[in-house]
């Protein structure tokens, strides 16, 4: 159920996903797990649903689809394939920018190709900064600028550490610094098309969850275009282009893709669980069991509420920060391990003997406190915005 009401075209929107997800993304997964391998097939179907375009605006040929509808197709997919939905949000969160401020060049070139189902992109992100102490964490942005050149800022063996669905993308939107009076803060974007400039992936994408997202370093020469920069007219703005339409979406759908670990391992749990063995019992006429399924439906209802409250804020442009958005993505990640663990231990041997997909679930929630915004990193952030620094 959903406590926090969907209006008529988002609710046919989660019913479509989830349709096409039980038909055609649920039986691939777990091939697309064991053998660690990029579902294609299952983002194709997506693209056919016309859903590579769902934020894009109508008027420019997309979906228009709001933040709500966003999360919730993020939630549908996950239940049923988390590796799917993982390459299909960081696809999202690529296009965000362009598709909302493209410059008339950028219409042409990348929003109408999208609308179109003919781009899929990427996120290039992460390279460890060389200092000693506490700042450990992979940066999104070195912080030398890309050099200008003729035509463009050059490439010059550009290595990125993190990259979700590599060698696989159309477009590869990379976090960078063209602006060398700005080096602190978010970065800035531009987006690369895999056929103008060379690229290599370095190694194999061996994790131990979200196995077919074929997440892995890669390394970029080339030129991109000036023209390719990402949010051009806001220039002189107070807020960068990334913190103010990329950051929301990445984090918001991280929280829906967690949720939905939690919310399909918890579906299938409430199936299997129900189930009678030979002797008549069930495993939800245990008590213990049935605390457990009680207290999991509680949580879940009340990470989606949150999540929805959330996204609904974007949509009305209501937050004044990345607090609420944030905070639901801590919510639903630390309740996808929560809930997958309990529900190893509910189905015991079965479970670990892998009889069933719960063993999946709860390796791909293990990526959700650890990958992304890292949940150390993003606790961090939200007692900074509560708690300020006084000048």
């Amino acid at each position: 159920m959903n406590y926090f009401r969907l209006t008529d075209e988002q609710m046919e929107w989660k019913e479509r996903v989830a349709d096409l997800a039980e038909r055609v993304i649920a039986p691939r997964a777990a091939e697309y797990d064991a053998r660690a391998e990029f579902p294609r097939e299952s983002l194709d179907a997506l693209g056919e649903m016309g859903l590579w375009a769902l934020r894009v605006d109508k008027e420019h040929g997309g979906l228009g689809g709001d933040m709500v509808t966003t999360c919730v197709v993020v939630e549908e997919i996950a239940k049923k394939c988390p590796s799917t939905a993982m390459c299909y949000k960081m696809h999202l969160e690529s296009v965000e920018a362009v598709s909302r401020i493209p410059t008339t060049l950028q219409l042409k070139r990348f929003v109408e190709p999208l609308a179109k189902g003919d781009v899929f992109a990427a996120a290039a992100g992460g390279e460890s900064r060389g200092q000693s102490g506490r700042d450990w964490r992979p940066v999104s942005a070195p912080d030398v600028p890309l050099p200008r050149v003729e035509g463009g800022f050059k490439l010059d063996n550009i290595r990125k550490s993190y990259v979700t669905s590599a060698g696989h993308a159309s477009h590869y939107v990379m976090f960078c610094r063209v602006d060398e009076n700005r080096l602190d803060g978010p970065p800035d974007l531009i987006m690369i098309e895999a056929d103008k400039v060379e690229w290599e992936t370095i190694g194999q994408w061996d994790g131990l969850g979200m196995r077919g997202n074929c997440s892995a370093p890669m390394i970029f020469n080339g030129v991109v275009p000036e023209e390719n920069v990402l949010g051009i007219e806001l220039e002189g703005e107070k807020e960068p282009v990334m913190a103010k339409y990329m950051m929301p979406v990445l984090i918001l759908t991280y929280g829906a893709a967690y949720l939905g670990i939690a919310s399909g391992a918890y579906e299938l749990a409430c199936i299997e669980g129900d189930k009678r063995f030979a002797s008549g019992g069930r495993r939800l006429d245990n008590p213990i069991n049935q605390r457990r399924i009680a207290e999991m439906s509680a949580q879940i209802e009340s990470a989606r509420a949150f999540l929805h409250v959330a996204a609904a804020m974007m949509d009305e442009g209501r937050a004044t920060s990345l607090l609420p958005y944030i905070q639901a993505k801590v919510i639903c990640s630390e309740l996808a391990v929560r809930v997958t663990q309990d529900l190893m231990t509910m189905f015991g041997g079965t479970a670990f003997a892998r009889q069933l997909p719960l063993e999946r679930y709860f390796r791909d929630a293990r990526a959700g406190v650890v990958m992304g915004l890292a949940n150390d990193q993003a606790y961090e952030t939200i007692a900074q915005i509560l708690f300020p620094e006084k000048g």
